[in-house]
């Protein structure tokens, strides 16, 4: 019989057990944790499924929360939440199981732990996992949400040319044609990238602190985590940061001018394309171009399923559960 173990604080071993998996990810790390703490004032809890001979089967770290507060160094991200008076539990891309035939025990005591917590519960599962979200029962609500994976394994030529010639390559194309360049962050190019975001943001009216953003670099670099700047004539344009622990790459706030947009510049195009041939030439496994609505009808919906289709990925479906 499985147990569960609940602690507030990571076991020594805890990446190592991710790093074992497909599954593990960086929104699964302690260091992910440390961030959410102290940006949200999120707390984790990690979880460890151990089987009667004291191996552990599977891992979950969620992160618990509340209402906003309004002087939260992140503002707005919270939005959507109705239940604003009631405890939050979440977690992202979980859980990882290490072992086959265990998932009804795994997902019976899960089922337990967040019943008990009285929490309304938002998370989901990896584009990758096999596991069924359907087994945590009632009363939980399973949805069906989607992404796009490039297989970053694939040859060069092969990856530019399952691009879509019109709406990518010729972007991209379009892009070095009238000047633009692409550099690596480092340390420095975070107040640049910030302001960026910043202009970004207010578009929609919400804001990022420059200390979040401060950190999360220096939480996440250390495990797999670094950005990309796009130029023209030495003017910073746009950007995107991306986390590549375990070889798994994810996109992280988006940030695009309006200089890039008012002379069609098409810097983020250019800087997708880059962090392709980065992946690639790194060996790594992966880009998860983030979910996708697999069935909106909502205008702004479709054209970002269209925008990430773009990019020649494998459509997959994964499981959303919310109570």
């Amino acid at each position: 019989m499985i147990t569960l173990e609940i602690n507030e604080e990571p076991s020594n071993d805890w990446n190592q057990k991710l790093y074992s998996s497909k599954l593990g990810t960086i929104y699964q790390t302690p260091e992910y944790a440390n961030f959410t703490r102290d940006t949200m004032d999120w707390k984790a809890y990690f979880l460890r499924f151990v089987n009667p001979k004291g191996e552990v089967v599977s891992q979950l770290m969620i992160s618990e929360y509340t209402k906003i507060n309004k002087n939260h160094k992140i503002k707005n991200i919270l939005r959507n939440i109705s239940q604003k008076n009631k405890k939050i539990i979440k977690w992202l891309y979980g859980p990882v199981i290490f072992q086959e035939g265990i998932e009804s025990e795994v997902f019976r005591l899960l089922h337990d732990f967040l019943i008990s917590k009285n929490c309304y519960v938002t998370g989901n599962a990896h584009p990758l996992s096999s596991e069924n979200l359907y087994l945590l029962g009632k009363p939980f609500q399973i949805n069906i949400w989607a992404t796009f994976l490039i297989d970053l394994n694939q040859p060069k030529e092969i990856l530019w040319n399952n691009l879509d010639k019109h709406s990518a390559r010729k972007n991209v194309d379009r892009s070095l044609t009238r000047g633009v360049t692409v550099k690596e962050m480092n340390n420095s190019d975070l107040k640049k990238y910030h302001e960026m975001l910043e202009e970004t943001k207010q578009k929609v009216k919400s804001e990022v602190d420059y200390y979040a953003v401060e950190t999360l670099w220096n939480y996440l670099k250390p495990i797999g985590f670094t950005g990309f700047l796009a130029y023209q004539n030495k003017n910073p344009i746009g950007g995107i940061l991306v986390s590549n622990f375990n070889n798994y790459v994810n996109e992280w706030g988006v940030a695009r001018t309006e200089c890039d947009l008012n002379l069609k510049l098409y810097a983020q195009d250019l800087l997708k394309w880059n962090i392709i041939e980065w992946g690639n030439k790194s060996n790594f496994r992966y880009y998860d171009l983030s979910g996708v609505n697999p069935n909106s009808e909502n205008p702004k919906e479709s054209g970002i399923f269209r925008y990430k289709k773009k990019w020649g990925g494998k459509y997959v479906e994964y499981q959303t559960c919310t109570i």
